[in-house]
């Protein structure tokens, strides 16, 4: 054997090992972590879900709902729903699954190098859909599982979540709807409606529809400014819709009669429009939207319509 075949025998046999993966590197057969990404405080599914409970009264939710219940819903609506949505949006973000880039005999026909089955599995790297198998679809299976132990409504709103994350991920490769209109339903309005349904409220009577289509268009427009920052031009339709729910918000409260809250809404909202004035990210003040939001799913719940 010349030097330069020992030299790649001796790569070789070393990517060998590091393929390997400890028998003690995880105890489960789901191996779901999870782990904060981006700002707490930005408006997510978990502030939406709040959001509902404050608008059902939030007295009224603890009397009326088990804790275990409103943690389920928090599994379901915040990290699940999120694992759906992010898996097609954005699977390279995915933890990279290192069993799928072992190259493994196959033992099975079905397995055999170079079949869609190979592909799919694993067997011949680590490829997008490899990904999706392993670390997407036993998240949607744990999603449809928690959907059933909560209720109905859980489950029809768990696949309506589905069918926007794979609407989402067909327009990529045509264009319909702005991604950032899809990541508005299922971060608030999905949640919203979910929550108070099972807090014992229709969200189709009264003005709850309302809020929830307001803050679901004050998202989109959020949305929008924050991944597209620099095109100033093109931003006065997020602008407008910021504004329009904003508006649309505050005559909602003035028509409830319940005008006091408004004061401390108007504060939230002058930041976002002297943060805009001044050209600042729009990243620093999304705390502001998300108390907003809380602030007047409280103010609906005191509301005489």
């Amino acid at each position: 054997m010349t030097a330069s075949e020992e030299i790649g025998a001796a790569a070789a046999e070393k990517e060998s090992a590091s393929l390997i993966v400890p028998a003690t590197s995880s105890s489960a057969l789901l191996d779901a972590r999870y782990w904060l990404e981006l700002s707490p405080w930005r408006i997510s599914a978990a502030w939406s879900l709040a959001a509902a409970a404050l608008a059902a009264g939030i007295g009224e939710v603890i009397r009326s709902v088990s804790p275990q219940l409103i943690v389920l819903l928090f599994l379901l609506v915040d990290p699940l729903w999120g694992n759906i949505w992010g898996g097609l949006t954005a699977s390279e973000a995915l933890p990279r699954i290192r069993q799928s880039v072992l190259r493994r005999r196959p033992w099975i026909p079905y397995l055999s190098s170079g079949s869609p089955a190979a592909r799919l599995f694993g067997q011949e790297g680590a490829g997008v859909h490899s990904i999706l198998a392993r670390a997407w679809l036993p998240g949607v299976a744990v999603a449809f599982v928690v959907a059933f132990a909560i209720g109905p409504p859980a489950v029809w709103t768990t696949l309506v979540v589905l069918c926007v994350s794979v609407g989402n991920w067909i327009q990529r490769h045509v264009p319909v709807f702005p991604t950032s209109v899809l990541h508005s339903l299922v971060i608030v309005a999905g949640p919203w409606i979910l929550g108070l349904e099972i807090f014992g409220l229709d969200p189709w009577s009264g003005y709850h529809w309302a809020i929830v289509l307001l803050w679901t268009v004050h998202a989109w427009g959020g949305n929008r400014c924050l991944e597209e920052p620099n095109a100033h031009g093109g931003l006065w339709g997020a602008y407008w819709a910021m504004g329009l729910a904003q508006f649309g918000v505050a005559l909602l409260l003035i028509v409830g009669q319940v005008p006091l809250p408004l004061t401390a809404l108007g504060v939230l909202w002058l930041a976002t429009w002297l943060t805009i004035y001044r050209g600042l990210p729009l990243v620093n003040i999304q705390f502001s939207w998300t108390a907003g939001m809380l602030i007047s799913a409280a103010a609906i719940a005191q509301a005489t319509f």
